[in-house]
């Protein structure tokens, strides 16, 4: 049977088949990378117990564990006062947050039963931790430093997020991070995700799974790296052509019909189309014009900015010139007031007159001075002439 109806419904079906890997990264389960931050932090290794006689074995037919452990421990090194050094506990995987439970003390060493400023008897023994939904699989970062979660159920997360950090709350006899990966809801369905020689998983549930007793590579699944000699900043490849990698993802660029060139390492490489030195994101505001970049002559009124800075500039027709000073001249000198004047015949002749801090000599028969600086007497004239009737009055009364 056919017609338009059932022709949308195969379309629909072959649209949705071709979105599904693309819609939600965490609707199938994934591989994990290592859920701690460090490469050099984690001293010791307790795995999943697979030894159903009652003592212990590991993934690789080991004793690194203990009866009955249902996780991976991937335990601090440098113990319980490396805690302070705050270090992280990341998300293994793109998925959504379960539950988020702080709080509890994180310097413990034993595991007592009841209730406990550690938290031994909340949540199975997990004190602190974050419980994250991984697609199909459920992932458990337990025994956290009291104050570091920094997630909330219902929040989506990303694959290496930070989720908190390394303690020892809970059931914990040391600093260690206890990560558990479970098919359901209850312990029961927890799993190794270690392949090996005696763990029945296949294949890894690890990206990048790693020697025995050392940690998983850090790459998350969707990610891919670049071949040698590729980086992610622009490098020149060529005389004509730059290239970056980034992610997995190559990319070139020509720089045709100028050149590529070189900058300071670290810096991006630069595409030069016009040969003038400068590139667009370094000020060039016209890369196929090579007179026109910064520091360029500038030439006002023909509608191009040459220097590169905020449009052409105008052209000044009739450019303003400053009047001539006044011609003014000033009257003659006052005798009394100005300090050009002499104040007798011999004025020049006396080394006095010319220091403003010695009295000034005045004229007259008499040979009396007056104790007066000569910078203020001559700025006032007329309280230096009630000053010379004074002075003369005295001169007077002293004969």
């Amino acid at each position: 049977m056919s017609g338009p109806k059932h022709q949308i419904s195969l379309s629909a079906l072959m649209i949705g088949v071709l979105l599904t890997p693309f819609l939600t990264p965490w609707a199938k389960a994934q591989r994990f990378r290592r859920p701690v931050a460090c490469s050099t932090c984690i001293a010791n290794w307790y795995y999943f117990d697979h030894d159903p006689r009652g003592t212990h074995q590991d993934w690789n037919c080991g004793r690194s564990s203990y009866n009955g452990h249902r996780g991976t421990d991937f335990s601090l090194r440098g113990g319980l006062p490396a805690i302070e050094m705050g270090h992280e506990v990341v998300a293994g995987a793109d998925g959504v947050v379960e539950a988020a439970v702080d709080g509890f003390e994180d310097r413990c060493t034993e595991c007592v039963a009841g209730a406990s400023p550690c938290g031994t008897g909340a949540a199975g023994g997990f004190g602190n931790h974050v419980r994250i939904r991984h697609g199909s699989l459920i992932a458990i970062y337990a025994h956290l430093r009291r104050g570091s979660v920094r997630v909330r159920p219902g929040e989506t997360v990303r694959c290496g997020q930070v989720i908190g950090q390394i303690g020892s709350s809970g059931c914990s006899t040391g600093a260690h991070l206890h990560f558990e990966v479970r098919r359901g809801s209850t312990s029961g369905t927890a799993f190794d995700p270690f392949a090996g020689p005696c763990s029945p998983t296949s294949p890894s549930s690890w990206l990048e799974q790693g020697a025995y007793r050392a940690l998983p590579g850090e790459r998350c699944e969707g990610s891919f790296s670049c071949p040698p000699g590729w980086h992610e900043i622009w490098t020149c490849s060529g005389e004509q052509e730059r290239r970056r990698c980034v992610h997995g993802m190559q990319m070139v660029e020509s720089c045709l019909p100028g050149r590529c060139e070189a900058r300071p390492v670290g810096s991006d490489d630069v595409c030069d189309r016009d040969g003038d030195s400068y590139a667009p994101d370094e000020g060039d505001c016209d890369d196929m014009n090579p007179a026109v970049h910064p520091g360029a002559p500038e030439r006002c009124g023909n509608g191009v900015d040459e220097d590169c800075r905020n449009g052409d500039a105008p052209c000044l027709e009739d450019a303003w010139t400053p009047p001539p000073p006044d011609a003014w001249t000033p009257p003659l000198p006052d005798a009394w007031s100005s300090p050009q004047a002499p104040l007798d015949a011999h004025a020049s002749e006396d080394h006095d007159a010319f220091d403003e801090h010695k009295p000034t000599k005045l004229a007259g028969s008499c040979s009396c001075r007056v104790g007066l600086p000569r910078r203020f007497s001559l700025s006032v004239p007329c309280l230096c002439m009630l000053l010379v009737l004074l002075a003369l009055s005295a001169c007077t009364f002293a004969r």
